[in-house]
């Protein structure tokens, strides 16, 4: 899922990068914690958030990193 300028929807030739960006709840679930704990792996600078249109969204990668796979 990635969110596209109105420059970029204009040139669709252009290529994007490829970032894969995961929800809490399969942060959740990829980690095997509640919410509480993902809570704290953000505020203890242990896993990256970021805000996207008003909704918190987290990279795969990085989720799959700290889950150990």
């Amino acid at each position: 899922m990635t969110q596209m300028t109105l420059a970029e929807r204009t040139h669709p030739d252009r290529t994007l990068p490829d970032i894969d960006l995961v929800g809490p709840l399969e942060a959740c679930q990829m980690l095997v914690v509640d919410e509480a704990e993902l809570l704290e792996l953000v505020n203890g600078d242990k896993l990256a958030a970021y805000r996207l249109g008003g909704h918190i969204r987290f990279r795969a990668a990085e989720v799959g990193r700290l889950a150990g796979g």
